[in-house]
């Protein structure tokens, strides 16, 4: 005999299934860790199951990206408009990541959090038109950094903050390695 099963989606915005007899109990989603109400067995859920409204990241989240931003952008003006006569070019190389990746880290997750409101929100039905508000915003110098965007599709601002950091390292290897190979 088997189970019915009642999908719906989490305050992450993630799919879950729960038997149906768990229906208005309390539940922990596996993805996010929260606790969320399995909705009462009288709601209709249409299939697939329609993404919520409101799947708002933490705040808390908000304030890491804001904070390695404006650490990254201070360490860069630092190293550049303080420290640069005293640093040779090995040295300058050498810092480069420390204020990069908090730079591309904040930014990255900042954006992503605005483009899954604007999603939320209804202001863009699918990605490709959270990207077009992006290029919009930005210009068309935007589509070359849309890359790491793709995997909002996960519904994860971290998600994508870690992608583009991971990009980003690739690109300024490459960057340093041809541009400069004996540094």
């Amino acid at each position: 005999m088997t189970s019915r099963q009642q999908q719906f989606h989490a305050a992450c915005g993630h799919v879950l299934a729960v038997p149906a007899d768990r229906a208005g109990q309390d539940v922990r989603c596996p993805h996010c860790h929260r606790i969320v109400r399995a909705p009462a067995p009288d709601v209709p859920y249409a299939s697939p199951v329609p993404l919520p409204a409101g799947a708002p990241e933490p705040a808390g989240l908000t304030a890491v990206y804001m904070t390695a931003l404006l650490t990254g952008l201070a360490g860069a003006a630092v190293v550049y408009l303080v420290m640069f006569d005293d640093l040779s070019e090995t040295e300058l190389v050498t810092l480069t990541p420390l204020w990069f990746f908090p730079v591309v880290f904040g930014l990255y997750g900042y954006v992503s959090q605005r483009l899954l409101r604007h999603l939320a929100a209804g202001r863009a039905s699918t990605l490709a038109d959270a990207a077009r508000l992006s290029i919009d915003v930005a210009g068309h110098w935007a589509a070359l950094v849309l890359f790491p965007f793709l995997v909002l599709r996960w519904r994860s601002s971290l998600l994508v903050s870690l992608v583009a950091a991971a990009f980003w390292a690739v690109l300024l290897w490459l960057f340093f390695a041809l541009l400069f190979p004996t540094l």
